[in-house]
Formats: structure tokens, sequence, C-alpha cells
């Protein structure tokens, strides 16, 4: 056989094969068979472990689910046992302000921008606690002598600026002396005319007043300025120092930089970080930042929209709407040793009437005002508070008829809906400034007044120029304003027939030489119980003079978010500022805290 052969062959011998049917079926038979018996043996007859499966399954499932609703359940009992969610250190705190901020420097702070951030960064000798009491801050111990003649303040040992230089008594003597100095016309001045300074020795220093002066410490709370910086430069020169916005000083917080966000909106911001060193302790919060704002709207705007998370100089209606649209919003109402008055200008043709004045005041529906303050005042009932002095007898009582009468029977009739008397309209100019509540509570007297036939000629000035062109003028018949009592009861400055004219702060023009006795007696007594007895005669006539009608105590204005710790509301507060008298304390964070002591 050939090569060519040996393929073919081998072809064919695959191509011959043939199937054989019955085999093929009987082993199709046997297949089928055994996977019967198989399906039958592992699948159906094991149906049954399957269930049984399932069944102990879900059962692990839910004795698990049980025992880890059980740990997070014995967890949670734990953690309210023995720890609690609570304020901790550190984190900034935004507040926002109204005013324009030229300096920091308190020689010379005026809006209420100024003074809060000069309030933060500078120390003083003498500080108001969380009962708005005098403690010492700088100082160490203070005495009087002489019958408050002589005062005697000794410094805290160690005492350290923002830049690490001691602060002595030298610094001391120079801030009062700069105080004193006309040249640098500082805000303060006034104060400081007739009291003498002089050094004891490193730690002490010795004030001296032309007679007995009760209140003199409550004057101590002066921010004291570093004599090694601002020696340096001329006293004339003061107002114009780098320093007035890169200050220096020695309060809870230190100086860290100014951002100018839009100057022509008052749109600043202050940064400050805790001071390590401060006298009182360091300051739980890490940093501070003040931010300012032209007016109410962009305040309220800036809370809003969290752009800060606390607020201060707010309106009443402000505060209204605010906790409308946050939840979260928290509001303290603490009382501020202020009276809101309204001032009658006593030596004016018309206001010089007794009935006149005294129909006003029954005319006065002071309750209304509130009111419509949400409630952001208190009933007064003359030229102090409760806090200062027990007044048993009050204000005449809101009697629209009554005090119509009074007109009546003075000769002032009604004459197509305005009082007249001799051919003289009653017509009187109020004024008030043109900021916070004071619109609210002018309208409302106003409204008040007209209904007895008074002709009211309401006049809304700006806060920047009521000094030169409203105050000092005397432009005024009624004047709608605030007055700054402070924590102590001595109101000489206010009702004094020597403090009226230009320059003077008896807005009233009041004179009485009952109260005049009764004013300079009280504040020459250290017995704060003779006191007291002064004070009660001054308020009793004051009552019956009626050289104004206090209309409420104003509750300062502060709204934080829900995570803030800062003001209570236990104490009344001595002024604005003295929101500030426990900063050291404030917290913006909270976490889980052991609850074990």
């Amino acid at each position: 056989m050939s090569d060519s052969d040996k393929p073919e062959k081998s072809w064919r011998r695959f191509t011959k094969l043939k199937e054989n049917r019955r085999i093929l079926r009987r082993s199709a038979r046997k297949i089928e068979s055994a996977t019967l018996k198989h399906a039958h043996r592992f699948i159906i007859r094991r149906l049954d472990n399957v269930r049984d499966v399932r069944r102990h399954t879900l059962s692990w499932l839910a004795l698990m689910i049980l025992m880890i609703g059980l740990s997070v359940l014995h967890l949670s009992i734990y953690q309210n046992t023995f720890s609690k969610i609570a304020p901790v250190e550190g984190g900034v705190y935004a507040e926002g302000v109204i005013g324009t901020l030229d300096t920091m420097n308190p020689l010379f702070v005026s809006t209420n921008a100024e003074r809060a951030a000069s309030k933060l960064m500078f120390a003083s000798l003498l500080s108001y606690d969380r009962k708005n009491t005098l403690r010492g801050e700088l100082a160490e111990t203070w005495s009087s002598e002489d019958d408050g003649r002589t005062f005697t303040v000794t410094l805290r040992d160690k005492l350290r600026w923002h830049d690490g230089e001691p602060l002595t008594i030298d610094d001391v003597m120079y801030t009062i002396s700069l105080m004193k100095n006309p040249r640098v016309n500082s805000t303060l001045s006034r104060n400081w005319i007739d009291v003498t300074a002089a050094k004891k020795n490193d730690r002490q220093i010795t004030f001296t007043l032309p007679a007995g002066y009760a209140p003199f410490p409550h004057a101590l709370t002066f921010g004291i300025v570093p004599k090694h910086i601002l020696s340096q430069t001329p006293v004339e020169r003061l107002r114009e120092s780098t320093f007035n916005r890169d200050p220096v000083g020695s309060g809870p917080f230190e100086f860290r930089n100014l951002q100018i966000i839009n100057q022509d909106a008052s749109r600043l911001v202050v940064y400050m970080n805790a001071n390590a060193d401060y006298v009182l302790g360091k300051p739980k919060l890490e940093r501070f930042q003040l931010h300012t704002y032209k007016d109410q709207a962009q305040l309220k705007q800036g809370f809003l929209t969290d752009e800060v998370n606390a607020a201060a100089d707010l309106t009443s209606e402000d505060m209204r709407s605010i906790l409308t649209a946050r939840s979260d919003a928290v509001v303290s109402k603490a009382l501020v040793d202020n009276g809101v008055f309204a001032i009658f200008k006593n030596d004016s043709p018309i206001l010089k009437q007794p009935a006149v004045r005294a129909a006003l005041q029954e005319a006065t529906n002071r309750p209304e005002i509130i009111q419509k303050l949400h409630g952001y005042g208190a009933l007064i009932e003359g030229p102090l508070t409760k806090d200062h002095v027990t007044i048993t007898n009050k204000q005449a009582a809101y009697n629209t008829e009554a005090a119509a009468q009074k007109l009546q029977a003075a000769g002032w009739t009604l004459v197509n809906g305005i009082r007249q008397k001799d051919g003289v309209p009653l017509t009187l100019k109020v004024v008030t400034p043109k900021s916070g509540d004071y619109q609210v509570v002018a309208q409302a007297l106003t409204n008040q007044w007209r209904k007895i036939g008074v002709d009211v000629q309401l006049e809304q000035v700006s806060p920047a120029s009521i000094q030169q062109n409203v105050l000092v003028p005397r432009a005024y018949d009624i004047l709608i304003y605030e007055l700054a009592t402070g924590a102590d009861p001595d109101v000489f400055a206010y009702w004094h027939s020597s403090q009226t004219g230009p320059l003077g702060f008896n807005l009233a023009s009041y004179a009485s030489p009952v109260s005049d006795d009764a004013l300079s007696s009280a504040r020459g007594r250290l017995d704060m119980t003779l006191r007291n007895a002064k004070y009660e005669a001054f308020t009793q006539q004051w009552l019956k003079d009626i050289p104004a009608i206090a209309l409420y105590q104003p509750r300062m204005h502060y709204v934080t978010d829900d995570t803030v710790r800062s003001m209570t509301t236990q104490t009344v507060l001595s002024e604005a500022t003295s929101r500030y008298r426990a900063v050291e304390y404030w917290t913006v964070d909270r976490d889980r805290v052991s609850n074990t002591p």
C-alpha cells in the first residue's frame, strides 16, 4: 500500500460507525433514575430541614437585635448617669454690635461698638461681678479714709500687658494724668477734674477728693492704658495714634487684627485671642470676634444668616421677629440700671406750669408703652430704680379724664381739638433720638397726649448730631431719653440745680432746694443706710415736682443661638457693657463630659 492510500482507510474506519439505539435508551433511563433518587434524597427529603433552618435563623436574628437594643439602652443609661452634654472650652464667639469703630482706646471711646471693644481688651482697677457688685480686677484691695475724701488702691502682684511687659502703678498714674489733661480731651475727663492721684509705693495709689464722695469706687472702672507705648506719642496726637486701632491692653482678650469689610457701611471685624495671663483667669473661649454694623436692620440680617452667633443693640421689634424666624434663638432680658424718661424742660413757658406737667403724667399710659416694646422694659416710679432705693409713693396712674380736667381747670380749653390759653395753643416740641426703641415710645406718647388736646410736634434726630443740635442748646420742650444711672444711686448730675446749663447733664433744668440738699448730703455719706434715707427724701420731692415722667427701666436686648452660654439674667446690669462681667466663663461649644465628681 502506497502512502497515498493510508489516509483514506483511516477516515473510512470512523465514518462506518453505527449507533445502537437500545443501549442509548437504557443509559438514559439509568441517568433519569439516578437524578430522581438524588433529588428526593438531597432536596425533597431536606425541605423540612430548610424550614427549620430558616426558623432558627430568624430566631437568632431576633435575639441579636434584642441584644443590640439592650446594649444601646444600657449605654444610653450609663451615659445619662455618668456623663452629660455640657459647655466645653474653645471655639469662636462672634458678637454683632451697632456703631462706628474709630478707636479702641478707652480714653476716647464714644460709640457702643468702641465701648464693647475697649471693655474686652482693657482691664480696670475695679469691675462688676455677676451680682453687680464691685470687685477687684487689677486692684487687689481698696479702702477709704477721711469720711470718703481719701481712697487707697493696692494693685495685684505680677500683672502683665498683652505684650508681656509688666503692668505697674506707673501705668495707672499715667492713665489718670491723660484723663485729667485738657489737651488730651478724653471722654472721661469730666469725672477727674477735682481728683488728685499720688503714688504711695510700687503697688499703691492714693486718690484725694475735695469732699467726701461715697460713690467714688464706681469711678475706678476705667480702662488702664500702657505708658511704655503711649508715652512715645505727644499728648496732642494721641487721638491719631496707631495704637487706637492696634491696641495693647491687659483685659480678657488681646487684639489680633482688624478687618475692614465695608468702611462706608461700618462693617468691621475685630479679631481677638484669649489672654492666657488674664488676671481673673484665662477665658474658656479660644477667640472673640466683634462685628460692627451700621444699623439694626443689617445687624438683624447678620444674625439670621449666621454671620454672628450673638447680637446686641437690636430693637424690641427686631427681637420679636428673630424669635419668630429662628427656633434656636435665645434672648436675655436682663434689666439695665438705666431709666427712660420723658424729660420736661421745666423753665419753658408752658411746662413751668405744674398743672401741665401733672396732666401729661396722667395722660401717659406706661403699661401700653411696655406692651408695644414686647415686654422689653419694667415700670419704674421715679428717678431711681427699685434696686437703688425703696419707693413707697408712685407716679399718678393713667387717667385721661383726670388729665383733661386738670388742663381745663388751669385755663386750657379745647378749640378745634387743640387746647389753648389766652390765645396760645398747647404746642409742645417732643424730640427723641432716631434709633432703637425711641421711635416706638415717642409715637405712643404722641398719640396718648393728643387725646387730651396737646399739639405734639414730634422731631426725631440722628444720634450723631443730638448732642450739639439738641442737648447743648436745650432745643426741645420734652426730650425722650435714656439716663444711665449705674450701680450706685448717685444721680446728682441729672437732677441737681448746679448741673443745669449747656454743658450740664441736668437736661430738665430742674431746680429744687429740697432735692439739692438731699442729693448733696447723700453722696457725702459712706453709711448706705443714711444714704438711702436721703435718696428716699429726694425721690419723694421729685415725685411731687414732676420734672419728668419715669417711663420704664430698659431690658438688655441680647440674642444668641442655643449653643452659646454667655449672659445671665439673674441680676441687673450696671450698663450695657457689663454683659462682659463674666466673659471669662463664656462658651460656644458643647460636648459629652463626665458627670462623676
